[in-house]
């Protein structure tokens, strides 16, 4: 694969997948028939995904705040909770013939099941990575919900795959002559990357479902890629490495986490690609013209090493990335990309294009943004996790569990959507597995405090200390975040409560009604100590501020924001069709969208009292340019654009269906 190449453009010649959407009530109907295949559900072991990421024996570096254990959570009734439970259907509809299909054939073991289309057809070269990805949103699933059904057919997906692996370790759904072009530097779609991704779910079977067959499998497949990658002279290796190859790194690193053998270590080291680490570790952004995905997981290598090794390049490494991509190539939903590729920094306003944040660098910098809190538990951190999660990841499911590629950020564009069995985009993969796994971040905890960072309904189980945690909210559509304490903690424990970076003024907290004198600053942890007593109530308000985000390239190129949320203007439906929302992996090729909505600030001319025409007063580049507005059936949260007309209204961007929109608009009141 061309350096430059993208995922798309690789499939240029491939056939338009089908744009038949998924029917209202299918996604259910598809479940019940999937759990008719599933076979009875066992017993499956203590989850350890925790105890290895935080506390891995050979560890040189600890996590200053821990996440619980997705077990300990659990959502409760909410919007969070319907995306979780439309992902759920999706994984029952997809029968485990039909996803190992490719193995089989590979293997040379007979298979009479239907393939699957899109990414995981027969003839992409990319086949079987979503089968990774399967397994582990299977094994999330059943960490989130405690659903044994879900584990028990990612178990049996296992066993399905153990029979195709060839003895010397290796397993694919493509044949391994594809690694023989690899080593002639000819082309070829990602190899390693797939490699990755089947890796990687065999380690979170094991570590979410206790599944030893799955830990056995993902070590055999590590032998082989470390004999394969042993075989090279340096340079030629850092040449391979110029393809795709996922998170090889870090798999082999949470390997070496598992293990303790330093064979997996050093493969891990192995994978490290100088043309994008060298610079990272002097702090030189180099990123313009370089795939975006392809490189933010081998940042993620880079962090679990600096936790695993203590090598402070590592560190140096993932915090220079996670601070250039966030300072200089962050949209205002906190995503990256344009077209798959960074761009120069700071270029935001000419970089909005269809093909604009890939939703699997979202996943990707928010997993990555979870390694450097557990090291240095910043707020910040999770400021900027909120403000993807919020924006760029919830609405980028449709009402029937369908995910997408790109979130569009050309005026007039539209959100576009898979269809059931012909995407399996990588994005289809990451989307699968990040609604299987909310539960993941919304607590944390050191020695004697909780951290509570997301506002999501949930509850808290803190089986160690016996502490029991409600929370309950409407956020971001109301502003108060109640947390009660259920169970009370056997020994003193703080509550400390994230104050976002966008509460900016007029936050309230009480216990048990009593307010408290306290006034909090954004972007810091509010801490509560009180003798806590089961019935204890703690409420937070947190107002939810009108502000702009101005472009740094172009200072009248701006985004309306309330609270976390971003805002988008709607453009109407004109020439939409269901055969460009569904199918496609981003909207191209339909039309060109608009021209950017503007926003005219600019007062009028008026005449003083002595007669004489008076110019208006300038008009701050900071204004704000839009109001709430009266609520709508479809839209809870309206608001409409203030000034000269025309008046556009606006609504939070993940609310968007069906419907052009425009995130950025154009404020000509400012002077360039």
């Amino acid at each position: 694969m061309s350096r430059t190449l993208t995922r798309r453009g690789f499939l240029s010649g491939a056939a338009v997948a089908s744009a038949t959407a998924l029917l209202p009530g299918a996604a259910s109907a598809l479940a019940d028939k999937g759990n008719k295949k599933t076979p009875a559900a066992p017993a499956v072991a203590e989850d350890t995904a925790n105890q290895t990421l935080t506390n891995a024996a050979v560890a040189k570096v600890q996590w200053k705040a821990k996440p619980f254990s997705m077990p300990e959570v659990r959502l409760l009734p909410s919007f969070w909770k319907d995306t979780m439970e439309l992902n759920r259907s999706y994984l029952y509809s997809l029968p485990n013939e039909r996803l190992a299909h490719n193995f089989r054939v590979t293997a040379g073991i007979a298979s009479d099941a239907d393939p699957l289309g899109g990414w995981e057809a027969p003839d992409c070269e990319l086949r079987g990575h979503y089968v990774g990805h399967y397994l582990s949103s299977c094994a999330l699933m059943h960490a989130s919900t405690g659903d044994q059904f879900i584990a028990a057919k990612g178990n049996e997906l296992v066993t399905m795959l153990a029979a195709c692996q060839a003895k010397d370790g290796y397993l694919g759904a493509y044949p391994a002559d594809f690694y023989d072009r690899l080593r002639k530097h000819e082309r070829v779609w990602a190899p390693f990357y797939t490699y990755h991704k089947i890796m990687a779910g065999l380690i979170d079977m094991y570590e979410h479902t206790g599944n030893r067959q799955a830990l056995d499998m993902a070590l055999h497949m590590a032998d082989w890629a470390d004999t394969y990658s042993r075989s090279f002279a340096p340079d030629d290796w850092q040449r391979v490495l110029l393809v795709e190859q996922g998170g090889m790194m870090e798999s082999a690193f949470n390997l070496y986490g598992i293990t303790g053998n330093a064979k997996y270590r050093d493969l891990a080291y192995r994978f490290e690609h100088h043309k994008i680490f060298d610079p990272l570790a002097a702090g030189d952004d180099k990123l313009d013209g370089n795939h975006a995905n392809t490189n933010i997981p081998k940042v993620i290598g880079a962090a679990r090493g600096y936790e695993l090794t203590a090598d402070p390049r590592y560190r140096q490494i993932s915090e220079n990335f996670y601070r250039i991509v966030t300072d200089h190539h962050a949209y205002c939903t906190g995503g990256t990309s344009n077209g798959e590729m960074w761009h120069a920094p700071n270029a935001i306003a000419t970089e909005l294009g269809p093909a604009a944040e890939e939703c699997c660098c979202s996943y990707n910098m928010m997993k990555l943004s979870r390694h450097l809190y557990g090291q240095n538990p910043d707020p910040k951190f999770f400021d900027y996790y909120e403000r993807l999660l919020i924006n760029v990841r919830y609405g980028t499911q449709d009402r029937n569990g369908m995910l997408m590629y790109y979130v569009s950020l050309q005026p007039g564009m539209y959100k576009t959507f898979g269809t059931p069995f012909d995407a399996f985009w990588c994005c289809t993969g990451t989307g699968s597995e990040e609604y299987s796994k909310l539960t993941d971040s919304i607590y944390f905890h050191d020695d004697d405090s909780v951290y509570v960072n997301l506002f999501i309904p949930s509850t808290l189980d803190w089986k160690d200390r016996g502490l029991k945690l409600r929370q309950t909210t409407k956020f971001p559509y109301e502003e108060r975040i109640a947390l009660t304490v259920d169970a009370a903690p056997s020994s003193p424990t703080a509550l400390q409560i994230r104050i976002p970076y966008w509460a900016t003024q007029g936050v309230n907290v009480s216990i048990n009604g009593d307010p408290q004198s306290i006034t909090p600053t954004p972007s810091t942890y509010l801490r509560l100590e009180h003798p806590w007593k089961a019935g204890d109530v703690v409420a937070i308000d947190l107002p939810l501020t009108l502000r702009i985000e101005t472009t740094p390239d172009d200072k009248q190129v701006q985004a309306a924001m309330y609270g976390p949320l971003v805002l988008a203007a709607l453009l109407g439906t004109d020439g939409l069709t269901t055969g460009m929302i569904y199918g496609g992996s981003g909207p191209r090729g339909f039309d060109d969208g608009y021209p950017i909505p503007t926003v005219d600030l600019r007062g009028r001319m008026h005449r003083g009292p002595d007669g004489k025409p008076v110019a208006p007063a300038p008009v701050a580049p900071d204004t704000v340019w839009f109001e709430q507005a009266e609520a709508s059936p479809q839209y809870p949260l309206r608001f409409h654009t203030k000034g000269r007309g025309p008046t556009h209204t606006m609504v939070p961007l993940n609310q968007i269906m069906d419907e052009r929109y425009s995130v950025y608009l154009k404020n000509i009141t400012i002077t360039t």
